[in-house]
């Protein structure tokens, strides 16, 4: 690559050079003017924010930045609008959360009200499918409250999972973690769909979903 002239690397450097000067003087001004601003308070009683209690679910932070986050009663998820299932969902159990008289045969499956329809999955997307609706947090999980173990049927909280794996090696996992809290006062769970992809006849690889809206498949090519 050739060198630019010294001309075009002197206005480079220049308008590099004003840019972080005038950056680093707003900076100063800005400074200034909050110093002044604390230092002296205007007339009337100066109110003092209350300090914000951390989520116990957002203590060791999430797994992903830059997306939706959508917390509930024990447990938070990350909405996939396009595919109608939770990039990954987040929860909390303990010992005391396994207590109480909540009932999962008291819950149904149903669209979660706070995505709009058009972007959530129906009950009726798994009709006839073959797959199961599997949840990512369990509702045996929150036998201490009857709401939070309802916002796990929501199905924001649930992907399409074979019958067998649910009931199965999902199931176990889920008794797992459960035991780990005769171990540990708390424990953080994260989990979410693996979505494996197909050898096509031309050796290339996809994944291919069904499109709710449209009822149309969509193909994916992965390098």
């Amino acid at each position: 690559m050739a060198a630019l002239p010294r001309h075009r690397r002197f206005l480079g450097g220049f308008v590099c050079g004003a840019a972080a000067g005038a950056a680093a003087s707003c900076w100063a001004a800005w400074r200034l003017l909050r110093s002044q601003s604390q230092a002296e308070p205007g007339p009337g009683p100066v109110l003092l924010e209350e300090p914000v209690e951390e989520s116990l679910l957002e203590k060791y932070g999430f797994p992903e930045a830059g997306t939706e986050i959508r917390c509930y009663t024990n447990h938070a998820l990350s909405y996939d609008q396009a595919k109608r299932v939770p990039r990954w969902v987040i929860e909390h159990i303990s010992k005391q959360k396994m207590l109480g008289n909540a009932d999962r045969r008291h819950c149904k499956f149903r669209p979660d009200p706070n995505i709009p329809l058009m972007f959530s999955a129906v009950n009726e997307d798994y009709l006839g499918s073959g797959w199961s609706r599997g949840h990512m947090a369990p509702a045996g999980d929150n036998k201490f409250s009857t709401r939070a173990m309802a916002e796990t049927f929501y199905l924001s909280n649930i992907v399409p999972q074979n019958y067998e794996n649910n009931a199965g090696f999902w199931n176990r996992m889920e008794m797992y973690c459960r035991e780990l809290t005769e171990r540990f006062e708390d424990v953080w769970v994260v989990s979410g769909p693996l979505t494996l992809p197909q050898t096509n006849d031309d050796g290339k690889k996809s994944v291919t979903y069904q499109e709710h809206m449209l009822s149309a498949s969509v193909k994916h090519a992965l390098r």
